[in-house]
């Protein structure tokens, strides 16, 4: 199985609300880097991103590491990788500014790219992808098209600090991919008066399409057409002993939920495996230790027994 993940690989600076500073790569590393652990050595994982020039070698020396990621997608520009800086206030609060923004990838980027079994396209930035390259991808690949809404949902100042912006043409983004993963702040800024998620699904979405709103410890909610009717699930989240880092859960969540809706079709399954990833993800500090991923989903299986 080809998994092909396109977006930004950050460089992170987090400032926890309750431990040390963590410095690691991030953005859509995450998925990488879970992606590469959770698919077998016969899998592989095609990351599309611009890679800034100062952090390029140590980032191939680590890729070289998981020998499934192919890191022919990673194009170099001669200038500073992008950065951003995270400051945590509660587990769900955090400010964030982003440095040495990249431009969109374009189709041509993307297009040598564009054959495998599924896509992810996570919105790090909000700006990773033009509309026009996003929409070329869905015409030929939206059965098998996760889009990870993210930042696209957030303006960025002068500063680089970041803050709530809903896009005129958030529609147009929305109509193109089957899956369409969200969390509960950025389902606000997109529509407040929406007053439920199938609410939401039959105003902005297809019947056809899975609209996945992430919920943090409380788990996820997917809707979806069932008997010709749309309906919604809340799949309950997974307890945790200590929170360590909550960064990246979301990426976690979508990594967790693709690989599994991959290999079996089961949407509900592939929910509650995504809560799953994304609570261990929870458990380990930034992708600094992503290599105990695995044990920690088991560790936590086993406490949650259901």
């Amino acid at each position: 199985m080809n998994i092909t993940v396109i977006g930004t690989l950050n460089k992170d600076l987090i400032l926890p609300f309750n431990n040390t500073p963590i410095e690691s790569y991030g953005g859509i590393f995450y998925d990488i880097a879970i992606l590469s652990y959770l698919l077998g050595e016969g899998d592989r994982v095609i990351p599309v991103s611009y890679l800034g020039t100062d952090v390029a070698p140590q980032v191939q020396a680590i890729l070289k590491k998981m020998p499934n990621v192919l890191s022919d997608g990673l194009k170099l520009l001669d200038q500073k990788n992008h950065k951003v800086i995270l400051e945590y206030k509660s587990p769900s609060e955090r400010h964030e500014k982003a440095l040495f923004n990249f431009p969109p990838l374009t189709w041509d980027e993307i297009q040598p790219f564009a054959e495998s079994d599924f896509f992810i396209v996570n919105m790090i930035t909000g700006w990773d992808i033009t509309l026009e390259a996003f929409q070329r991808l869905g015409a030929k690949h939206r059965e098998r098209l996760y889009f990870d809404v993210h930042f696209l949902v957030m303006g960025i100042d002068e500063l680089g600090r970041r803050f709530p912006k809903r896009p005129k043409n958030i529609q147009e983004w929305l109509e193109v991919p089957r899956f369409v993963q969200l969390n509960r702040r950025e389902f606000q800024i997109i529509d407040d008066q929406v007053r439920s998620p199938v609410e939401f699904h039959k105003k902005y979405l297809s019947p056809d399409q899975i609209l996945l709103i992430t919920r943090e410890a409380e788990g996820a909610t997917v809707v979806y057409q069932s008997h010709g009717k749309i309906t919604s699930r809340e799949i309950p989240g997974y307890r945790v002993k200590r929170l360590v880092d909550p960064t990246g859960c979301g990426d976690a969540f979508g990594a967790g939920f693709v690989v599994h809706f991959a290999r079996t079709g089961d949407l509900l399954a592939a929910v509650d495996f995504a809560n799953l990833v994304g609570a261990a993800n929870a458990t380990i500090r930034g992708t600094t230790q992503v290599n105990m991923l695995t044990e920690k989903m088991e560790e936590i299986k086993q406490a949650n027994r259901r």
